[in-house]
């Protein structure tokens, strides 16, 4: 009887036991952000808002501006401002202006060392030789009175070696880069305003590392400003810093008020309020926009989905310098439907003669009467760090390398590099919009963007690099690294998942033993 007992007892622990893992083969996994915050940051993870036809995910194309800067200022051709934030950094002294890049998950940025914590893409701020005080920012919604924390990814790299030991690698004083996150609470678009709350300096040279948590009350108005900055301490000839994955999430709810306001006054209707401007088009089928107290390029962008160098390519003769427009001014957002855009560059039948002709006509083949004074110049270049900007004491011109420009009229004109000459520049262009694309030499893969989007104004000059790497260099650094960031946690999850469920099998072909060992067992016994 005795013996019985114990088999029974064995037989319900090893049902319990097996059960209880083996459930996990049929229930789904719960998401590991079921219970968190919404983020209230826009773009947080830099992977774009809006993004130009014919992007194929992951990618989002033209997810950048270049005319959003802190305080407001003409446009800087090498600010690549993620869509959603603003650029901003420290004036005078031997502070000097970044250069900002949305940079995707491809080679050089996923190799030895990932420039990109999570997702496709993230934001690369550098400078030369000079002091750094920079950042982004962005002001958003949030309830009053509640409490908000915020948090950001990010790493730098800063290094005073030349000749570059290890080119990406960190050299020098490990702390001449610090990182902090800021929130001003009451919505002022000021990085050096006393109000924002910083949290303590952080170091993290060459891998990503969570920066923060600040925390803030946000204010009666319910608008916040958030800001990412860095700082060096050395004039350094490299200080890149990459920021990915900004979150913005409110821990607590706003505090009520303690006095009972008093009732709202009667509402008496009154006329209806007048309708926001819209797009109108005209009698030829161009569309145009009215120019509104407050508006900005941006702003207009964001209204009518219109891109801003769109805007500002149409409207070359009418924008006032600096970018600066009126109320009530008229812009041109399309030309008529029957106005012929290109997908992609023609093919003459000889290249040669489409750039003779386009250097010998001053421009008029870019399409059509204007100022003829503006150039694109353009080079090709050994790429040997892999980081897409030049070095110009150790990486050459490259030889071979085909240049198209490229505007809506088709093919502007073409260069074929030989290594000596460079930069080589398009000249006499009107303003306008233009493609620039690089044809990579044999044997060589482009370390960067091959096409470049620029929008050149009267009399104006753009230097455009393209790097390029060997194609067996290209293929070593292919392959993404899964170190640091939360990769790791994943796979330790999936492990873990994966031996539970093992185990519950195993447990339940235990269980079955046992019944059988019990059931004979009986049958002797009887």
């Amino acid at each position: 009887m005795i013996r019985k007992r114990i088999l029974y007892g064995i037989l319900l622990v090893t049902i319990v036991l097996g059960i209880l893992p083996a459930l996990s083969l049929a229930a789904p996994e719960q998401s590991q952000t079921q219970d968190e915050q919404p983020n209230l940051a826009i773009n947080p993870g830099f992977e774009g808002i809006s993004c130009r036809p014919g992007s194929e995910p992951p990618e989002c194309l033209d997810n950048w501006t270049h005319d959003v800067h802190w305080p407001d200022e003409p446009v800087h051709d090498n600010i690549f401002t993620p869509q959603g934030w603003i650029t901003w950094w420290r004036r005078g002294g031997n502070y000097g202006q970044p250069e900002v890049k949305t940079i995707p998950n491809v080679p050089p940025f996923n190799g030895e060392l990932p420039r990109i914590h999570s997702g496709h893409y993230a934001t690369l701020l550098f400078t030369f030789y000079r002091l750094q005080d920079m950042g982004l920012y962005q002001c958003v919604s949030a309830e009053a009175g509640s409490t908000v924390e915020l948090t950001a990814y990010a790493h730098g790299w800063s290094c005073d070696d030349g000749a570059g030991s290890k080119m990406g690698y960190s050299c020098g004083d490990p702390y001449n880069q610090s990182f902090r996150v800021g929130i001003e609470p009451n919505g002022i678009a000021d990085p050096f305003a006393p109000s924002v709350v910083w949290n303590e300096n952080a170091y993290a040279p060459d891998h990503y590392k969570l920066i923060g948590p600040v925390s803030a009350q946000v204010g009666e108005g319910g608008r916040v400003c958030i800001f990412l900055r860095s700082k060096t301490k050395w004039q350094y000839k490299y200080a890149d810093v990459y920021w990915d994955d900004v979150k913005l999430v409110q821990t607590s709810a706003g505090v009520p008020p303690t006095n009972t306001p008093p009732p709202p006054p009667a509402v008496t209707a009154g006329p209806p309020p007048t309708p926001l401007p819209t797009p109108t088009p005209r009698p030829d089928g161009s569309i145009v926009y009215i120019v509104q107290v407050g508006d900005t390029l941006s702003l207009i962008s964001q209204k009518t989905g219109v891109p801003v160098d769109q805007i500002r390519a149409l409207n070359a003769s009418s924008i006032g310098e600096g970018y600066i427009i009126h109320v009530g001014q008229e812009l041109v957002l399309s030309l008529p439907s029957e106005t012929p855009v290109p997908t992609s560059p023609p093919t003459p039948s000889n290249p040669e003669a489409v750039a003779e002709a386009s250097e010998t006509s001053g421009g008029e083949g870019a399409g059509g009467a204007g100022a003829n004074n503006a150039s694109i110049c353009v080079l090709s270049f050994h790429g040997r760090n892999g980081d897409t900007f030049r070095d110009e004491v150790n990486e050459e011109f490259l030889p071979n390398a085909q240049i198209t420009l490229v505007n809506e009229a088709g093919i502007v004109g073409q260069y074929t590099t030989d290594g000596f000459n460079e930069p080589y520049c398009f000249t006499g262009l009107i303003a306008g919009t233009y493609r620039v694309v690089q044809n990579p030499p044999p044997t060589y893969v482009a370390s960067g963007a091959a096409e470049q989007h620029v929008a050149l104004t009267d009399g104006a000059t753009i230097n455009l690099d393209f790097g390029n790497v060997r194609g067996e260099d290209a293929a070593e650094t292919a392959s993404p690294s899964n170190e640091g960031g939360d990769g790791g946690d994943s796979s330790v999850r999936s492990v873990f998942s994966t031996v539970a469920k093992v185990s519950g099998v195993l447990l339940l072909l235990l269980c079955a033993g046992v019944a059988v060992l019990f059931f004979l067992n009986r049958r002797r016994v009887m």
